[in-house]
């Protein structure tokens, strides 16, 4: 730990097992922590005042919010997301960093001076989120399919961080691995990385031939024209931020499995996930 870096106190709202293990090494390295909002955290304040009470820095929830007014919160009643940072300004908190903070919030943070930043800004966060991402991604297509990822033809949408990592993970399985591009640049490091490749607009004409097909494009790209082009025996797994890339409600009209799984690194590696917050959550701290 850096010189004074223990003089910053923080406390947890909300989130998942992923931010008990996160509170649980922020503790261990010697800082104060509070929480409260979390089912697996048994040490809790019992309101938002008490929680924002003597502290530097607050970690939100991933997301922050899901209908836009109120704080996503599962173990906790409803914070209003205006009275949220009134009571932090009040309190004189001025850091906020959570997940999926859209301008909306940011906007109302500002408004009473607080200082917003998303888990997902952070280079580090994106790039280390895509090895647990990817890991589940594989876990989910071997056990929700018939056959096995060796041999089969795979199309990963999207060459971004994400894309990448799934890519050559599946590459080393065997799979016969399909990325999509928008121009040349990405698609000259999709054939350095031996895959193959073709421009998103083929997309159509080429949908036809996957067994498994893996979205990381966060607009929807899996429309009703592209769905009844699919293989009804493929199996669609996205991974895109909410609500997705695919119009589930179709691909279930085509009997075709689609399944959303967002927060993979949560759930399928969560000390791993945690540690990887805590570092950005330190270095946010240094910075703020």
């Amino acid at each position: 730990m850096g010189e004074n870096m223990s003089r910053y106190r923080f406390a947890v709202l909300g989130g998942d097992y992923r931010y008990k293990l996160l509170y649980d090494g922020l503790i261990s390295d010697g800082y104060s922590v509070k929480a409260c909002g979390n089912p697996f955290i048994t040490k809790k304040e019992d309101t938002v005042s008490e929680l924002l009470t003597d502290i530097d820095i607050l970690i939100g929830p991933i997301p922050t919010t899901k209908d836009n007014k109120t704080i996503y919160l599962t173990d906790f009643p409803e914070i209003e997301i205006s009275a949220f940072f009134e009571a932090m300004y009040r309190k004189n908190v001025g850091t906020y960093i959570g997940g999926v903070i859209n301008d909306d919030v940011t906007a109302c943070a500002v408004k009473y001076n607080v200082k917003t930043h998303d888990f997902f800004d952070c280079e580090e966060v994106a790039i280390l989120n895509a090895i647990p991402t990817a890991e589940g991604a594989v876990a989910t297509a071997i056990q929700e399919s018939d056959i096995t990822l060796f041999g089969s033809n795979a199309l990963v949408l999207g060459y971004g961080r994400c894309g990448k990592v799934l890519a050559n993970m599946l590459k080393g399985m065997g799979a016969e691995v399909y990325s999509t591009y928008r121009n040349e640049k990405t698609a000259a490091y999709i054939k350095a990385f031996g895959l193959k490749g073709f421009n998103l607009y083929e997309l159509k004409s080429r949908i036809n031939m996957f067994d498994y097909i893996f979205n990381t494009i966060p607009t929807m790209i899996l429309t009703k024209d592209i769905l009844k082009k699919v293989n009804k025996k493929c199996l669609i797994i996205d991974l895109a931020q909410a609500p997705g890339g695919t119009d589930f409600n179709f691909a279930r009209d085509l009997n075709i499995r689609a399944l959303y799984c967002p927060g993979l690194p949560g759930r399928v590696a969560p000390l791993t996930a945690a540690e990887i917050l805590k570092s950005a959550v330190i270095n946010i701290a240094l910075k703020a």
